[in-house]
């Protein structure tokens, strides 16, 4: 089956064509530079120079493609970055719907941050939920605003499905957009933690349970892909950090107002908006991809080893 995906050159993306090729299909794949796809090459993938936002781009790419998978965007909690997330991850959405052939099966990847925080450790967000938008989570407001865009197609009568992804770890986070926090408490860099946590997934699940959600999947509806073990505070996961590479290291717990004042004045490996958007709860129930797509999660502690190790390697 002919497949296209943007966004190819990240964690998740790279990932996902390398099980895409795995199971015999061919890929192309949209790209903004051809020193950030050099991994792709040897997975023998068709690419196209070129930007989401080019819809004759995206229109050549994606033709004569059965299959499309909406990786591209861009990730920030920084409000200054709004503009910019609101071009790529909501106008890039409505390039991307506008430019496939009609009929094309189309996986939407939007973000577990769509649905919105809990308001207790015990609870679990599902596929109801959803987020109340809002000015201090710029993207996760402008990701549920391309999944409306996405659901709206699909209303209409497009063959989309959106895909809700936990917070990625594990190996091949090229540019350590998801994985930092754990290198960040190894060295020692990052002291301080708050209330809140977050739905931790190795990608490479994630991965497989997209391409069987393009298989399996309902037109109009979102799905959940997260390890349902993965549901952790700060403070669980560090310790399992700490368990897993033998180093464990005294952390600082402060409520998130007082943690965002003190960054905005002392240096921190982390900005006031990713401490805003750290001090929610954002657990979710992945029951339904375990129900509908036999979704299944290899262990947390293998996740957080193999990503250790391949930080190792990355290391001069």
């Amino acid at each position: 089956m002919p497949t296209f995906v943007t966004g190819a050159t990240g964690f998740l993306g790279q990932q996902l064509v390398r099980e895409i090729r795995a199971g015999g299909d061919s890929v192309r794949v949209l790209i903004r530079s051809v020193e950030a796809a050099a991994p792709l090459r040897k997975l023998g993938v068709a690419m196209f120079l070129g930007d989401v936002l080019d819809p004759e781009t995206v229109r050549r790419a994606a033709r004569g493609c059965d299959r499309v998978f909406h990786l591209a965007g861009v990730v920030s909690h920084d409000l200054r970055e709004l503009p910019r997330m609101r071009e790529v991850n909501v106008e890039g959405t409505r390039v991307l719907l506008a430019a496939v052939e009609p009929g094309a099966r189309i996986v939407h990847v939007s973000s577990v941050a769509t649905l919105g925080f809990v308001s207790k450790p015990d609870e679990r967000a599902d596929e109801t939920c959803v987020l109340e938008p809002s000015e201090r989570l710029p993207y996760a407001t402008t990701k549920r605003e391309a999944e409306l865009i996405a659901l709206d197609a699909a209303a209409a009568g497009a063959d989309v499905v959106v895909a809700n992804p936990g917070f990625l770890i594990g190996p091949g986070d090229v540019h350590r957009v998801s994985t930092w926090p754990i290198d960040a408490y190894l060295s020692g860099k990052l002291r301080v933690i708050t209330p809140g946590g977050l739905a931790f997934t190795d990608a490479r699940d994630v991965a497989a349970g997209l391409v069987a959600l393009s298989e399996r999947g309902r037109a109009g509806e979102r799905t959940i892909l997260v390890n349902p073990d993965g549901n952790m505070s700060w403070d669980a996961f560090f310790r399992l950090v700490g368990e897993v590479a033998g180093e464990q290291r005294l952390m600082v717990r402060l409520p998130p107002q007082i943690a965002e004042f003190f960054a905005r004045w002392v240096p921190s490996p982390v900005s006031p908006g990713e401490i805003h958007a750290a001090g929610h709860f954002w657990f979710c129930d992945p029951s339904k991809a375990e129900r509908e797509l036999d979704f299944r999660c290899r262990p947390l502690a293998e996740s957080i080893s193999d990503t250790i190790d391949d930080h190792d390697e990355e290391e001069p």
